[in-house]
């Protein structure tokens, strides 16, 4: 048996355990597709749709590094605003005293900024100046700069911060800054109501996300009850109308590709070469040394028996992953780069490692 056979092989094992429904993978070297496949179905209820190399799937925090980190370097590049500039410099609203107003947009990038992991802001906001309001009020879990902690909310003010700066939504900024120039087609927020059975479903209500609102969550009224198919599943993301750093792009794994290549091997395809040596050198290194976790600009550097990458891939590499299942890991040294989609929250949550998963995917992958 092949290697390509072994790595889907090894997926469709989880797809027959009920792990996710369905996946697409890609593995690539120099600009080399070395494996790609689609298996097992996109969507389960309310009908049944394979998955296909083209399938769009909710890449949920997979929009930190493709869409926020990766805005954030190109308005630095062009001075429109500076990593090292205070969030207030951007977002006037922000006017926390002491330690929060020091809150830089790297910071934010790096998962340094002290920030919460996580609040359910839909429950008492209902748009984004609500947000600001709200994150203001928001106590710090440590200083700023004192260590990592992952930030979904810290995103999402960096949003905010680059829709100022950039002078246009969030979305416009991407299609007009990243998916153009490189063109993509498939990697967007929003996607249109013709591309729906193109795109992998997600969870049937809101049965995660209730239960971590806890008790203050009884009295919301908008928990979703319908299959997510087609709008973004994160339910701040669609507070936000679907458009947010933290979440909301969906896309293809040729499409993920392309931006992973940019990064990893800038002018390798159409239209690329859109971040100097310096910026895209920020997306490798570790920029967070001695905090407790290692980060880059946007993703996390590879470390940890518990994390995504594994021992198979280098110490050196970067990636990120995504709640309903994705993920993204870049290998400098192998000049490798490794997709994998899932939607392993359809039709329904539930709780299984699948960062294992993932370990498992990129040693059978680092294997071709």
């Amino acid at each position: 048996m092949c290697g390509a056979d072994r790595l889907a092989d090894y997926l469709k094992h989880h797809l027959e355990a009920g792990d996710f429904p369905g996946a697409v993978y890609l593995v690539a070297e120099n600009g080399r597709i070395l494996a790609e496949g689609a298996l097992g179905l996109a969507v389960v209820r309310p009908e049944r749709i394979a998955a296909t190399s083209r399938t769009l799937y909710d890449l949920a925090s997979l929009t930190k590094p493709l869409a926020g980190a990766l805005l954030a370097a190109l308005l630095d590049s062009e001075g429109r605003l500076s990593l090292d500039h205070p969030l207030a410099c951007h977002l006037p609203e922000w006017t926390r005293a002491g330690a929060g107003s020091r809150i830089t947009l790297l910071d934010l990038l790096v998962h340094r900024s002290g920030l919460p992991a996580w609040r359910p802001l839909y429950l008492n906001a209902r748009d984004r100046a609500a947000c600001i309001e709200r994150l203001n009020g928001e106590p710090l879990e440590r200083p700023p700069g004192a260590g990592v902690l992952y930030s979904d909310p810290g995103y999402v003010l960096l949003g905010f911060a680059l829709e100022r700066a950039g002078g246009a939504p969030l979305d416009e900024l991407f299609l007009r800054k990243v998916a153009g120039p490189l063109g993509l087609t498939d990697l967007l927020f929003r996607p249109p109501g013709a591309l729906r059975r193109r795109i992998a479903a997600t969870e049937e209500g809101s049965r995660r996300e209730r239960a971590l609102a806890g008790p203050q969550g009884d009295r919301y009224n908008g928990w979703r009850t319908e299959v997510a198919w087609g709008e973004v599943h994160d339910l701040n993301a669609r507070l936000l109308g679907g458009v947010s750093a933290h979440a909301g792009l969906f896309g293809t794994a040729r499409d993920i590709l392309a931006v992973a290549r940019e990064i990893l091997d800038p002018g390798a395809g159409p239209g690329a070469g859109l971040l100097d040596r310096e910026r895209r050198a920020l997306f490798a290194a570790n920029l967070t040394a001695g905090l407790g976790e290692n980060r880059s600009l946007g993703f996390q550097i590879a470390g940890g028996s518990g994390g995504a990458a594994g021992e198979a891939l280098s110490a050196r590499s970067f990636g990120h992953t995504g709640f309903t299942g994705t993920s993204l890991w870049i290998d400098p040294d192998a000049r490798r780069i490794y997709v994998l989609l899932t939607n392993r929250v359809h039709p329904e949550f539930r709780e299984i490692d699948m960062n294992a998963i993932r370990r498992g995917f990129h040693e059978a992958a680092a294997a071709l």
